[in-house]
């Protein structure tokens, strides 16, 4: 296909905004002055007002990596004047930090720069093309990917308050070549893309050019690839969606639900709830490792699965799954003082409001209260029971779920545990009928009972 404006507005409109699920409000060029950003700024400059409605940005980010990175800068200002188009320029710190890919850093500090300026409902136009995505799969073919590195970047996606778009990717980069050539456009060339110590780089300098020496339609062939990968990943997400309605209970999974399904769909069932649950999908062999041990471990047992960023545990027949810091984060144990608010850390803030009757006395509650969490051999009398009970066994019958027993705050006066968290009181501080008191907030508590964790909602 060759390229033109034309064939860009088409492009855009029939792959892109045709997408969107409701209208775009503006968009925003994605402008580094390179060949590829100074193509599509210029064509959709070309295209207003007759195909293109939309008012039209662009945004140039200062990665500040380079000498001559306020030349580029200038360089993009200049191109933007000239085409009529406003522009907006970032400056951002993308050094990698101790054991961080340079290419990723940079790509993070970008991405978080452009996600922070762009508009309500607004596209972010990116010059990905053919031989971009042709990079992309093989990339992640390379590193292990499954079905989604073969589906690539797709031409449209949710970003930040709007949308993210690649209406090129049916182009390839000699046709964007041939055209800015052609309309005498002038572009910047980053000589970090000739390092070959960048994977990309590579690739693109001593593997393709051999590739498409065999196979000059590589990268149409693997777009069409991608486009297929895409549409079984969406017929694979309906799926997973049906089998969770019916599998979930509340945050969790019912393990026996699960099992009554073939194998790739358990895969593609936990896949989605992790996503649901906001946590790391693992690779393909952690997530086959979790459904043997599952399914395999003792029934008195609760089995574990961790891997970076998250755990998922069996407990009664269900499976939890929880961010590593929701966890393993560690209470922050010391004093409190009535009136001030107690910083738990990962598990939220605790906060004492005045009531009356209800809760901790005020009269007999000591000024300095000290929050800890379980050692070992602790008892309990709550309020309102006739006696003492190992804290053990009490956690047990309230159903917390074991691996937040460990690190629930206990607020303790004196040698006596006055309340767990804001879950009971205790005997001796208890406030009567009548008497003034303070009640106990906790904020930012996650679902540390089984009965919480079955009523958490989630959308589908």
């Amino acid at each position: 296909m060759t390229f033109a404006p034309g064939r860009l507005a088409a492009a855009l409109e029939e792959e892109c905004l045709v997408a969107l699920d409701r209208p775009a409000t503006g968009l925003c060029v994605a402008l580094s002055g390179g060949l590829d950003s100074t193509v599509l700024v210029a064509a959709l400059a070309r295209l207003r007002p007759a195909a293109l409605s939309l008012p039209l940005r662009a945004i140039h980010v200062d990665h500040g990596l380079h000498a001559d990175s306020a030349l580029w800068a200038r360089r993009c200002a200049s191109l933007a004047a000239t085409l009529g188009v406003p522009i907006e320029q970032l400056k951002v710190d993308a050094r990698a930090k101790g054991g961080e890919s340079p290419e990723a850093a940079a790509r993070e500090a970008r991405y978080a720069a452009l996600a922070s300026r762009l508009r309500p409902d607004e596209v972010l136009v990116t010059a990905h093309h053919a031989d971009d995505q042709l990079e992309t799969i093989l990339l992640q073919w390379l590193r292990g990917g499954g079905l989604r590195a073969v589906a690539g970047m797709p031409a449209v996606a949710r970003f930040a308050s709007g949308w993210h778009a690649r209406p090129l990717l049916a182009f390839a980069r000699d046709e964007l070549e041939a055209w800015a050539v052609r309309e005498r456009l002038e572009w910047l060339e980053d000589p970090s893309n000739l390092d070959r110590r960048f994977d990309r780089n590579f690739l693109r300098l001593d593997v393709l050019p051999v590739l498409r020496r065999r196979w000059p339609a590589a990268a149409r062939t693997v777009g069409r690839v991608a486009q297929q990968a895409a549409e079984a990943l969406a017929l694979e997400a309906e799926l997973a969606a049906a089998d969770l309605s019916a599998v979930a209970e509340g945050s969790t999974l019912g393990l026996g639900r699960l099992q009554a399904l073939p194998v790739a769909r358990q895969r593609w069932l936990l896949r989605a709830w992790l996503r649901r649950l906001g946590l790391p999908v693992p690779p393909a062999g952690t997530l086959a490792a979790l459904l043997h041990d599952m399914q395999a471990a003792a029934s008195d047992r609760v089995p574990c699965v961790n891997w970076p960023g998250a755990r998922v545990y069996r407990y009664r027949g269900r499976l939890f799954g929880v961010s590593e810091t929701g966890a393993e984060g560690t209470l922050q144990e010391g004093d409190w003082l009535p009136g001030t608010t107690y910083d738990l850390g990962a598990l939220g803030r605790l906060e004492l409001y005045p009531a009356n009757g209800v809760g901790l006395s005020r009269e007999r509650l000591p000024l300095s209260l000290r929050v800890t969490a379980r050692v070992a051999g602790e008892t309990f009398h709550p309020a309102g029971a006739l006696h003492h009970r190992p804290l053990r066994k009490w956690l047990q019958e309230q159903g917390v779920l074991p691996w937040h027993r460990r690190r629930i705050p206990l607020v303790v006066a004196g040698n006596e545990i006055a309340a767990i968290g804001n879950l009971a009181y205790g005997a001796s501080f208890g406030a009567r009928p009548g008497e003034p008191s303070w009640i106990i907030a906790w904020d930012g508590r996650p679902a540390i009972t089984e009965i919480e964790a079955l009523e958490v909602k989630h959308d589908a």
